[in-house]
């Protein structure tokens, strides 16, 4: 695990939805978003970017409320807006500046463990969040055991 100050995440062509899913819709939502792709004919070049601004808990589980961020390679603003997919959105480009990232190696399991350490870490340095958490994997794992991923959350840069 490690974490470095003063990051930026820059992504163009991004197609963004948000919604509330639960494991079953995220899924669902997930496979959508690969057949939206293949109709419009385009491909990521990246694995989604995901940020959770809530969750509920519900009988049947959690219910997440996330968006779901997949950068593209190519500008489809014009065949989204004729598609008329509602809850989708184009961003020409989405900047995350000024975060705080963690770099995550290992198994899920340990994973909560490296996010109390990347807000522990905001928290001790009197850093204000002013983002959620994005999750931006570095890779597709087979093993979870072997997951790369990085975790950005956006900080106030003024010093008050």
């Amino acid at each position: 695990m490690e974490i470095t100050t003063e990051q930026n995440l820059q992504m163009k062509n991004v197609l963004s939805v948000r919604g509330k899913f639960d494991q079953n819709s995220l899924m669902e939502k997930r496979k959508e978003i690969d057949d939206i792709m293949k109709k419009l004919g385009v491909h990521a070049i990246h694995p989604a970017v995901t940020t959770t601004f809530g969750v509920e808990k519900t009988a049947n589980g959690p219910v997440m409320d996330m968006e779901i961020l997949v950068p593209l390679d190519r500008d489809i603003s014009h065949e989204l807006a004729m598609a008329k997919l509602p809850g989708y959105r184009f961003k020409p480009l989405f900047l995350l500046a000024n975060a705080v990232r963690l770099h995550h190696v290992g198994n899920e399991a340990s994973l909560e463990n490296s996010i109390k350490e990347l807000y522990k870490y905001i928290q001790v340095r009197n850093l204000r969040p002013i983002t959620t958490g994005y999750n931006i994997p570095q890779n597709d794992p087979e093993d979870p055991k072997d997951l790369v991923l990085d975790i950005m959350v956006g900080v106030d840069p003024n010093i008050l």
